[in-house]
């Protein structure tokens, strides 16, 4: 070489860590405490399918497409009829646009955002409908919700008492209201049926207990009635029957003592 010097020979570029390579370095940093989140986070991963997660193309005035995350439209499509427990194609996208149109910050002339459309899917897969009327109801749920949430930050805003009067009581109607869907989906799901559950039995002395199901008069599930006993039953009847005589016929005074007055 005309200076008489030796270029340091190239070195390879680092090949870029996948990402299990980057969640097992990330998870060596957790404590213990954090690692044990983690643990349950995944054991309730698995009994539970992923929430739907759309990506959100909104201009507005123009119209707002949703389509797969993962770009699977097809395993998309599936998780949202599961979301809304339905296999109505129709059922889903009709309930999916009112839900987002009552419980997200978008409107035609502001943005629908992706992080805000992925909340609301994920609040509406928690409450986990099973079928089209829990769907309903639980979609009005979330948008109760939002409603609520935004009275109360405009309560915490205002500056006037009549308006902290008027938000403060539209956001109690609409937290009352939401506790009272809670409780009607939790009667639906129940389907009016009520259960006693005795977890403890006391029998004193001279008492009896009857382990098993109890019907409507008393008889135990599986014991047969004794029908030759009730057959040959007497009956039990009151006969009339003269007055018997009384040795006193009239009452006698009995002389009650006094105590003597002191002078």
């Amino acid at each position: 070489m005309a200076d008489g010097k030796r270029k340091p020979p190239l070195q390879a570029a680092p090949a870029a860590q996948t990402v299990e390579e980057k969640l097992a370095q990330a998870e060596k940093e957790l404590n213990s405490g954090e690692k044990k989140l983690l643990a349950q986070l995944r054991r309730r991963s698995a009994v539970r399918h992923q929430a739907p997660r759309a990506k959100v193309r909104h201009e507005p005035p123009g119209p707002m497409t949703l389509t797969a995350a993962d770009g699977r439209q097809l395993g998309h499509t599936l998780t949202l009829l599961s979301t809304f427990g339905t296999a109505s194609i129709e059922f889903q996208a009709r309930t999916l646009h009112e839900l987002l149109e009552a419980s997200c910050r978008g409107t035609n002339g502001i943005a629908f955002e992706e992080w805000d459309v992925n909340g609301a899917l994920a609040a509406l897969h928690g409450i986990a409908p099973r079928d089209e009327t829990e769907a309903l109801l639980a979609t009005q749920m979330v948008a109760v919700h939002s409603a609520a949430m935004r009275c109360l930050r405009q309560l915490k805003g205002s500056e006037s008492i009549p308006q902290q009067d008027s938000n403060g009581r539209l956001a109690v109607k609409l937290l009352r209201t939401f506790t009272a869907q809670m409780e009607a989906l939790q009667r639906y799901r129940g389907k009016g049926e009520q259960k006693m559950t005795v977890e403890h039995v006391h029998v004193h002395a001279g008492g009896q207990a009857i382990v098993g199901e109890v019907r409507a008069g008393g008889r135990r599930e599986g014991v047969p009635e004794k029908h030759e006993e009730r057959a040959h039953a007497k009956a039990v009847t009151h006969a009339a029957e003269p007055p018997m005589p009384s040795p006193h016929s009239q009452r006698q005074a009995v002389p009650v003592a006094r105590r003597p007055r002191q002078a």
